[in-house]
Formats: C-alpha cells, structure tokens, sequence
C-alpha cells in the first residue's frame, strides 16, 4: 500500500513538472493575435501574406489567434479587450473597424498594434502622424489614389457618366474614401450617386437603388459591401451595367476592373513591420507604411462582351 501511495506521488510529481515544462514552453513562445473586421477575400489574403512571411522571417513556432469581428463593431471590441487581457507579444488588427478597437483595448499598455488594409490612418485616428506615430500602433495601408481608378473606369467604358457608390457611413475608411473620391469625380466630369448599407443584407438592396441613376458601379475600400460584393454584381448585371472595385482579389466574383494593392502581397509587407518592431523592443515605431505597387486587373471576359449603359 506505501509502495502504490510512492508511486502515486511520483506519477503527480512528474505531472506537475510537465506542467511546469509546458507553461514555460507557452511563456516564452511568441504570442500574436490577429483581429480581423469581416472575412472577405482582400482581408483573407492579406492575413494569409502576413503569416506566410512571418514564417519566412522565422517564426514558424509562434503561437496565433485569430478572430473575426464580422463586420460587428461592438464584437470588435469584445474580441480586442479579451485580446489584450491574454497581453499577447503583438496585435495585428486588419481592416479600420478592427485597428480602432484594438487601439482602445490597449490604451494604458505597451502591448504593440500593426494595423493591415487601413484606408485612412488619420481620419480613423489611429495615428495623428504618418511619420511619427505617436502611440504602441503604426501599420500598412492600402490606400491606392481614387484619381487613376476612375481614368482606368473611363478608359474601359468611354460612355461613364455617372458611377454609383455603395458603402458603410459607419466605417471611417468608407467615409474618409467618399471624400476623395467626389473630389477625384469632379476633376474628371463624374458624378457620384450614394446609397448606404450598414450590414451585408443591405448591400444588395443598396445596389439595386442605383439601378437607372448609374453607369456603372464601384466599391472602394468599403469592407461591408466587399463581404458582400457578388450581391453587387447580382444587381449590376440586372441592370446591364459593370462593376468596379478596388480590390483586385475580387476580380473574379464578377468585377469588370480593379485597381490596387496586391493584398497578400501588403500583408507580407505587414510582417516585416511587425519583425522591425519586435526585435527593437523599446524603440519608436516606424512610420506607417503605403502599399509597395499597384496591380491593374481587367476582367477580360467581361471586357469582350457588349456593356449596355443604363438609361
């Protein structure tokens, strides 16, 4: 019985000390969580170029999480707070809606943000200098010139009058992306006619509203109506119109052009900043970052059919 009692012992003994052994393993392995504002093919990609190159850059043992805000402005919030109460080595937040979270969770810490796929650092206050932010963020952002998107659209359709825009007044990308884009319209003889959709289920509505007021339609940068860009095509394509967007990863649900950052490509972009910063603890943060090139995509089986203008 004394003999069973010892090596019973012995069996929790070696237990405890495995524990032992796994939290130090845990403690002393790179912890990142990833926070990402809806699921979508751009944001996919560029969480997939950021994880790729993290693994080149060494860090094929780090320990990630990743979640999904979907497009949910109080679950971002949620899913950052409970982030940073795990004080992981490194958020990367992809998309604005999640970046703006993840800087309020943090507020107070020196846990380090990199946003991803962030139209307008400035106006979604994340950073109120490119050069020198000022807080524990900085990042990469995909802001691509509205000016030769619309030059492409009208190159591709000699008729365009008027472009219709679909978007979210509650994300700060969109809004900040409406106004650069009226002033690129102006420059070049368009009209803009505006519908909004808060949620995916009102982006198909939204669309079709533009049916008959529209020579075409765009999305820019807009992670709602991107989640939901084939209901975009849907009512594109019942009116007799094309549909443009930004990201070049939808090309393939039916866009006739895009115009932008190779997604994967920022992402691994996004990587190598997050390298930069965790190996200077202590340093500044380096300067937020723009896309390294542009990519021109033009669907071309769309291209050689007959595009009918609305009326």
């Amino acid at each position: 019985m004394l003999l069973f009692k010892n090596v019973i012992k012995l069996i929790n003994l070696s237990f405890f000390f495995s524990l032992l052994s796994f939290s130090s393993v845990r403690s002393t392995s790179l912890e990142i969580s990833i926070i990402q504002t809806i699921d979508h093919p751009a944001l996919n990609a560029t969480r997939e170029g950021f994880l790729k190159e993290l693994s080149v850059l060494g860090y094929k043992d780090a320990h990630v999480e990743t979640q999904s805000a979907q497009g949910n402005t109080a679950l971002a919030a949620q899913i950052a707070q409970r982030f940073v109460s795990t004080h992981p080595d490194l958020v990367l937040a992809i998309g604005t809606t999640a970046a703006q979270a993840a800087l309020s969770a943090a507020k107070g810490t020196t846990i380090p943000i990199v946003f991803a796929s962030v139209t307008d650092p400035l106006s979604a206050k994340l950073v109120s200098n490119l050069e020198k932010p000022e807080a524990n963020i900085t990042g990469v952002s995909n802001f691509v010139s509205v000016e030769p998107q619309f030059e492409l659209f009208k190159k591709l359709v000699p008729e365009l009058k008027t472009i219709g825009i679909v978007y979210n007044p509650g994300e700060a990308n969109s809004v900040a992306m409406l106004d650069k884009m009226k002033i690129a319209a102006k420059k070049l003889d368009l009209d803009l006619v505006l519908a909004t959709a808060s949620k995916t289920s009102d982006v198909l509505g939204a669309s079709q509203s533009l049916c008959g007021k529209a020579d075409a339609l765009f999305i820019n940068n807009d992670n709602t109506s991107l989640s939901a860009f084939k209901s975009v095509v849907k009512a594109a394509q019942a009116c007799g119109i094309p549909a443009f967007v930004s990201d070049v990863d939808l090309l393939e649900q039916g866009a006739l052009a895009a115009l932008g950052p190779n997604q994967f490509d920022l992402g691994r972009q996004t990587a190598r900043m997050a390298d930069r910063i965790l190996k200077n603890p202590g340093k500044p943060f380096p300067p937020v970052e723009f896309p390294e090139g542009t990519e021109e995509h033009i669907n071309k089986a769309l291209k050689t059919r007959k595009l009918s203008l609305a009326p």
